[in-house]
């Protein structure tokens, strides 16, 4: 079997198994020293008061007392660096249609999305259920949860309208985000209409954020259901972080 490099500007910062396994055996060495240096690579609105305290068989705490926020430093702190190169690369389920995302772009569109979520009353600590196929949408959703504080739950796009309602419950999502239908191998899937289902009845959810992926119109149950575009037309393109 032979292995071929790819370019050099698409290669991780590792560059060879030599060097993966030097860093794996500092890793083994001296944990504590290895990921200080790997969190002074992250931004920390509160830094850490110590890297790791053992308090006891089973009982450690990592990074005592500090305080950072995923969204920054997946978005943020890339956006400072080079606005213009590509966070996500979106391949559709149809044949050749591809999206490159900027950093740019994704901070603008996470900042719109967390907005939405705020104006329907989400805040730190609330629950939103992410029932959406593999589009941009769910990567700003995540994002967007994480940035005002919220805890998402991803729901797989496959699983039906009781194993989606169970989840919600689970979670008492007070946001579901989904879309109005999903497309898998050419197939149509009613995500919509599975969404409606699963939310039949629960006074819990109070809001679903609807993607428009097809053209395809679904049912809109007026003071519940929202089209995710228009409502991230109204918002501002920026967001201030939860810490």
């Amino acid at each position: 079997m032979s292995l071929s490099q790819p370019p050099l500007k698409y290669r991780r910062r590792i560059t060879d198994l030599d060097e993966y396994q030097s860093l794996y055996a500092d890793s083994i060495a001296d944990p504590a020293d290895y990921w200080k240096r790997q969190s002074e690579e992250l931004h920390w609105f509160y830094p850490s008061h110590s890297v790791f305290e053992e308090h006891g068989p089973g009982e450690f705490v990592w990074f005592g007392g500090g305080r950072l926020n995923a969204a920054v430093n997946c978005v943020d702190r890339h956006v400072a660096e080079n606005p213009d190169k590509t966070a996500i690369i979106f391949v559709a389920d149809e044949p050749g249609e591809y999206q490159h995302i900027s950093f740019g772009d994704l901070k603008t569109y996470v900042g719109r999305v967390a907005n939405v979520l705020k104006s329907l009353g989400v805040r730190k600590g609330d629950r939103v259920c992410i029932y959406l196929p593999m589009i941009p949408e769910l990567a700003y959703t995540m994002l967007a949860c994480a940035r005002i504080g919220a805890v998402h739950s991803i729901v797989f796009g496959g699983f039906s309208a009781d194993a989606l309602r169970d989840r919600i419950i689970d979670a008492d999502a007070k946001v579901v985000v989904t879309a109005n239908e999903g497309l898998r191998g050419g197939k149509r899937i009613p995500l919509k209409k599975i969404t409606d289902d699963a939310v039949e009845g629960l006074a819990i959810v109070e809001s679903v954020l609807v993607v428009k992926r097809t053209e395809n119109e679904v049912s809109m149950e007026h003071g519940r259901d929202i089209w995710m575009h228009e409502a991230m037309a109204e918002q501002r393109i920026t967001c201030p972080s939860e810490w």
